[in-house]
């Protein structure tokens, strides 16, 4: 069972949330809850929880606080943020913690829930890396595999201590043949011109490539990943041009196998190193020759020596548009976010002709700040997205491979007009399901004092938009409906029943006769003892 600890300084939350999570249903248990942010923090120590959900505000250590503290001990706590105030700063505080989810009171079952699955999840999923890691751990015999595992070490988890071994060392641990040279990698980066999944695609041609390579280098250890191959190399500075005749030569044998099958091809080359403690300057200048192909043009060799990232928001110009941005998709309006974009894209378009430090990697890493964004405001505005991990996921994957600058921002638009439009459907439907909610609630209890802010809360609305949203999916105010709601009781009971006029009055939610009468005339253009003898 996973641990949870629930915290907030309101018992009366702590009791909701530990009642209304289906917590067996979602293989948890609830081992302690917490009053201030001191408490959580001794809980959190005894109990080693994977999960806690905690409040913002609270006494001696607030949430943030609490957050910060607890993931110094373990990075790996699932933290689920709450909070009677909906301010779109705490979520970006909390996110730069690690914390997947926000949720604003009053909580409900149903966003509850959805945050414990995808909490869950990471669990899960952290588990099962660590179960990857063991694994990788217990190799012994499969040299191919172990061999593989260095590569894709470095790419994954970054360079570490595997970077910080001795050369000899590295040789003996993974069976490789490395030698005082150069070392330098090579990522080949294959884009479908189709919506389709590329994965497994050029593997035959890779094979090749790393063969290819290593009848002049003293080493080549090739890796999958996600679709592209990254190529590790290891040769004499001396015959750095044969290397790259031998790329120009695969380069043309990948196209002609894949062309026709509908992908595009880019060989991204890092800088050239000396030692392997130097490699991840190679794979990080390898990944921005990669992303150069947006501006550079796909199907080409792209070198790329040094790379000093550099964020497009920096820049004042790029930073109005996106704040721009920003407040369209916060309106969560598809046409002012689309503008936003082609605006965004145009001013872009016009800076690469005066600044020479935009480049495909910073051009890549707002796309993914405006994709992070983008979900960062669905949380914080409680916005719920079925299929919502799956959705991300595959638009993730068309922007990884877009391979202009055009296409980056197409994927871009179509992926966020998609999901508004998706949001706006369920919206649409959850919005009539809950006045229909509504309209019978009245009819069951139009005899008691309802008031908007009750019914409000009842639907998880707060009172204001709940006004507005019947009127919209009604035609008539809410204070109009119950009115009309109650009249047509009245008249019910004049009509079947001997009932005082003053009992009718109460029985349908009303305390003074006086009113009771005014508001029936308006209604029937007659008096309730008129009514009653003309239709009793």
């Amino acid at each position: 069972m996973i641990k949870v600890i629930i915290v907030d300084d309101e018992p009366r939350i702590c009791k909701l949330i530990a009642n209304l999570a289906p917590w067996d249903e979602l293989g948890m248990e609830v081992v302690g809850i917490a009053h201030n942010g001191v408490d959580a923090l001794k809980l959190i120590q005894s109990q080693d929880p994977q999960i806690v959900v905690t409040d913002v505000r609270m006494p001696g250590l607030d949430g943030l606080e609490l957050i910060e503290q607890a993931t110094q001990d373990n990075p790996d706590l699932e933290f689920i943020l709450i909070s009677g105030y909906e301010e779109f700063a705490y979520a970006q505080r909390a996110m730069s913690f690690g914390v997947k989810d926000y949720l604003s009171k009053p909580i409900n079952r149903d966003n509850l829930s959805l945050a414990l699955t995808r909490a869950r999840e990471a669990v899960q999923a952290r588990e099962r890396q660590r179960a990857l890691e063991d694994e990788y751990a217990n190799i012994h015999k499969d040299e191919a595999k172990i061999r593989a595992s260095f590569l894709r070490d470095l790419i994954l988890l970054g360079p570490d201590e595997l970077l910080a071994t001795e050369m000899e060392a590295v040789n003996q641990s993974y069976y490789f043949h490395f030698h005082e040279g150069a070392f330098r990698i090579i990522i080949i980066q294959i884009d479908p011109m189709q919506p389709t999944k590329a994965k497994g695609i050029g593997a035959q041609q890779g094979a090749v490539l790393a063969s290819s390579l290593q009848s002049a280098a003293y080493e080549v250890e090739i890796a999958e990943l996600n679709g592209n191959f990254y190529v590790l190399v290891n040769y004499d500075p001396k015959i750095g041009s044969t290397i790259k005749a031998l790329l120009q030569k695969n380069l043309m044998e990948f196209k002609t196998s894949l062309s026709p099958l509908g992908f595009m091809v880019t060989f991204g080359c890092g800088a050239e190193v000396p030692s392997l403690s130097e490699l991840q300057l190679s794979l990080d200048t390898a990944k921005a020759a990669v992303n150069e192909r947006i501006l550079q043009g796909a199907g080409q060799i792209i070198v790329q020596d040094e790379h000093t990232p550099r964020s497009i928001t920096d820049d004042e110009r790029f930073l109005k548009l996106y704040k721009k941005l920003t407040k369209a998709i916060e309106l969560l309006h598809v046409d002012m976010v689309s503008k936003a974009i082609r605006d965004l894209k145009a001013e872009l378009l016009k800076g690469l002709s005066e600044d020479s430090w935009l480049s495909g990697s910073a051009l890549k890493s707002l796309v993914r700040e405006i994709v992070n964004t983008y979900y960062i405001i669905l949380r914080t505005n409680n916005v719920r997205l079925e299929d919502g991990e799956a959705e991300r996921a595959a638009w993730e994957e068309a922007l990884d491979h877009a391979y202009s600058l055009d296409l980056l921002f197409a994927e871009l638009i179509k992926g966020i007009t998609a999901s508004l439009t998706r949001i706006a459907e369920g919206e649409t439907k959850r919005h009539a399901e809950k006045i229909a909610l509504a309209k019978r609630y009245v009819e069951e209890h139009y005899m008691e004092n309802i008031t908007l802010e009750d019914l409000g809360e009842y639907l998880g609305f707060n009172p204001s938009y709940f006004s507005t949203l019947f009127k919209k999916e009604t035609g008539t105010s809410f204070v109009e409906y119950l009115s009309r709601v109650r009249m047509e009781k009245a008249k019910e009971l004049l009509k079947e029943t001997d009932l005082k006029i003053q009992d009718i009055c109460l029985m349908v939610g009303y305390n003074d006769v006086r009113y009771f009468r005014k508001l029936f005339a308006r209604s029937t253009g007659l008096s309730p003892n008129e009514y009653r003898r003309i239709f009793a």
